[in-house]
């Protein structure tokens, strides 16, 4: 519509300068974009020689113009990034305006632009019931916006914008923390966690080479003060026991002193973060970045790295629960392969060949870790066993041979008290690894698939080894006298896909064997 404070010059479509502006945006290296929405020619002319040369934090003002509605929704479907649009209301149509706010809010679902309406014609849409109706952010009419008053508006204009862009690249970041925090949360080794962290974090920052180092102190009551160390170059390889100066360094300089509360020093291409987890135990991260970090991610990585921390602490202590759970296993079962006049090395051994025999099955990762670890507590109950009868020189009479057959139950019985994974699956191997395939063994007489598989798994690891070892009562059998028993039993006493698997890979499981030699041999 024609307004008198509008002289007819001519223009361009738009305004162009080298400089950009320099803001925590996903847009910061794009000008500042504005669409003036108008029918009339000299009312878009005035306004952009009105904003001619404005610059806004360091960046241009670029103006993008367009004469209906029609032709703004094209603007705005090409330029996704426009910050701030002027529109007339009454254009090919009384409504145009309006129509064109409710289509840029509701239908293309933009609700960061900001929209200011302009009328030559308040009495057609009046104010007040505009302002209720429909989602803009501010009304003018024409004959206000003197060139001061259009500068002033499009400033604060994108002030506003500005900020709801930084908010918004905040929240992202932070659902990005919160998602890689969700990530790192499904590993339960420290090794593999650390990985995963790194990954997470350069995938958030969008940087490659990020190296990361980690210090555990710990002081615990009663023992060696333990200093551990893990590395993480610019290429996501991991070291462990490595000494980083720079952690070192950043230990000696601090005032550590004797609160828990974390230490947190930040610069633009280095980050250090010391947590206390507890009186006797703390844990350092020191990271170096490629480039610098802004503001926002400086605000928001000490929420990474807390979490990253403690997730850290869970997964060692856990770790180092299970590892001390496992030695404490490895320690009785070798103590009593000892009162047995067996070797603690028999005992490793079979963990290790029932580990080889269940990778080649093709078990997972974690139910082979648990079999290994199991493994040794086979023959626990006999614990239950006289010494008289575990030492006997001889053959057992009958009545020695049945207290003889009742250690698996006394190993199952034991164990299951425990209500863990690993002494949980060590109960089920020794209560069922003297069980034959044909049903002949012993305590149940199961057969065939009825048997679990790890009693299946150790019942012939542990023949392979016991028949391979020298004894006082008995030498080593040859290996091919073993191989020929195994083909002969097959069907019999072992699973014949397992018996297959050991004939097959029977090089290989001697092998391992002869790493861990008895301590006469």
């Amino acid at each position: 519509m024609a307004n008198t404070l509008f002289s007819n010059k001519s223009s361009s479509d738009t305004s162009v300068s080298n400089s950009k502006p320099d803001i925590e945006t996903p847009g910061q290296e794009r000008p500042w974009r504005i669409l003036l929405v108008d029918d009339e020619q000299d009312v878009l002319t005035v306004s952009k020689m009105a904003l001619k040369g404005l610059n806004f934090e360091g960046g241009f003002v670029e103006i993008i113009t367009a004469k209906s509605a029609a032709e703004a929704k094209m603007q705005l479907t090409q330029h996704t990034d426009i910050a701030l649009a002027f529109i007339d209301v009454v254009m090919e149509t009384d409504d145009a305006g309006l129509e064109l706010v409710r289509w840029i809010r509701d239908e293309k679902k933009d609700s960061q632009i900001r929209l200011v309406l302009r009328t030559g014609q308040p009495g057609s849409a009046p104010e007040e019931t505009v302002i209720q109706k429909y989602e803009i952010n501010d009304y003018k009419n024409k004959t206000e916006l003197n060139a001061i008053r259009l500068k002033t508006s499009v400033l604060t204009a994108l002030r506003a914008y500005r900020d709801i862009k930084i908010i918004s690249s905040n929240q992202r970041k932070l659902e990005q923390v919160l998602s890689a925090t969700e990530t790192i949360l499904t590993h339960s080794k420290v090794n593999s966690f650390l990985i995963s962290a790194y990954q997470e974090l350069s995938s958030f920052l969008k940087q490659n080479n990020i190296t990361l180092g980690v210090c555990i102190v710990s002081n615990m009551p009663y023992s060696t003060p333990v200093r551990k160390q893990f590395h993480l170059s610019s290429n996501g390889s991991l070291f462990e026991d490595d000494s980083i100066s720079e952690v070192e360094d950043m230990l000696s300089q601090i005032n550590i002193g004797d609160g828990l509360k974390p230490i947190v020093q930040i610069e633009d291409t280095h980050y250090f973060h010391y947590m206390r987890i507890n009186e006797f135990e703390a844990v350092t991260l020191v990271f170096n970045f490629e480039k610098p970090l802004s503001n926002g991610v400086k605000n928001l990585l000490p929420h990474f790295t807390s979490n990253f921390v403690l997730v850290f602490e869970n997964i060692r202590a856990k770790t180092e629960v299970q590892e001390v759970q496992q030695q404490l296993m490895l320690m009785l079962s070798e103590a009593i392969e000892t009162r047995s006049k067996e070797t603690g090395a028999h005992v490793l051994r079979v963990a290790l060949i029932c580990e080889f025999i269940a990778k080649k099955l093709g078990l997972s990762e974690k139910h082979v870790e648990i079999i290994k670890h199991s493994a040794p507590m086979h023959d626990l109950g006999k614990i239950g066993v006289p010494e008289r009868i575990l030492h006997k020189p001889g053959a057992l009479d009958d009545e020695e041979w049945s207290v003889m057959k009742t250690h698996p139950e006394i190993g199952h019985k034991l164990l299951s008290k425990l209500n863990y994974g690993i002494p949980q699956m060590g109960a089920m191997v020794s209560l069922s690894h003297h069980e034959k395939w044909n049903g002949s063994g012993y305590p149940n007489g199961t057969k065939g698939s009825e048997i679990p598989l790890e009693g299946r798994l150790m019942a012939i690891a542990d023949v392979v080894d016991a028949l391979g070892s020298t004894r006082s009562y008995k030498k080593a059998w040859k290996n091919e006298d073993i191989v020929t028993l195994i083909q002969e039993q097959k069907g019999h006493h072992f699973d014949p896909k397992i018996a297959d698997i050991v004939i097959k890979h029977f090089d290989e499981i001697m092998e391992i064997r002869k790493q861990y030699p008895d301590a006469d041999q």
